[in-house]
């Protein structure tokens, strides 16, 4: 599903905390600021005080874009069942689900790919918890190439404020992750 024209769709998921916009941010950056490609981000929340989810609907075009809300996203990335459970039956025919393999245990669905990774446990494995939205980030562009490694690493450095070394490290994790992965 790459996008030589046309738009992506990416509707990425989860519990608050888990970096879900931060995610959407990065995505968005790399696009228009790094890689000259048009991007826009429609976020949102759960009405909970705490223990809630956030959501970053991500489109990526080679054209511009007319409007940036939609329902049913080419690609849904989700970090918790809750979150999965919500958007799974969203994904159009066709489209990719990437979701947290700790977390989520995939439902039945014929028409889409599913893949699971394991951003958590990955990013403590590099000692920071806390960088597996990027693990995330790198599966999710090592699997789709949506946008250049040097737009996504540069805009990672530019948005990210704490251990960017790290989290670049948890990104290119992600990108192996990827590697060997075909839609």
């Amino acid at each position: 599903m790459k996008i030589p024209q046309g738009e992506v769709r990416l509707r990425l998921i989860g519990a608050g905390g888990h970096g879900i916009l931060l995610l959407g941010n990065i995505i968005g950056s790399a696009a228009a600021q790094f890689a000259g490609i048009e991007a826009t981000m429609v976020i949102a929340y759960s009405p909970a005080q705490r223990g809630g989810w956030s959501r970053a609907d991500v489109i990526v075009s080679r054209e511009p874009i007319d409007f940036p809300i939609f329902d049913n996203p080419d690609v849904l990335v989700a970090t918790t069942q809750e979150t999965y459970d919500l958007e799974y039956m969203n994904v159009v025919s066709g489209g990719l689900i990437i979701y947290e393999k700790d977390t989520v245990t995939p439902k039945p669905r014929e028409d889409v790919t599913q893949l699971g990774v394991e951003a958590f446990k990955t990013a403590i494995n590099l000692g920071f918890r806390m960088s597996a939205n990027m693990v995330l980030l790198g599966f999710l562009n090592g699997t789709l190439g949506l946008l250049p490694e040097d737009a996504m690493m540069s805009a990672i450095k530019a948005r990210v404020k704490r251990r960017v070394d790290v989290n670049l490290k948890a990104y290119m994790e992600g990108v192996n992750l990827a590697k060997g992965v075909k839609l």
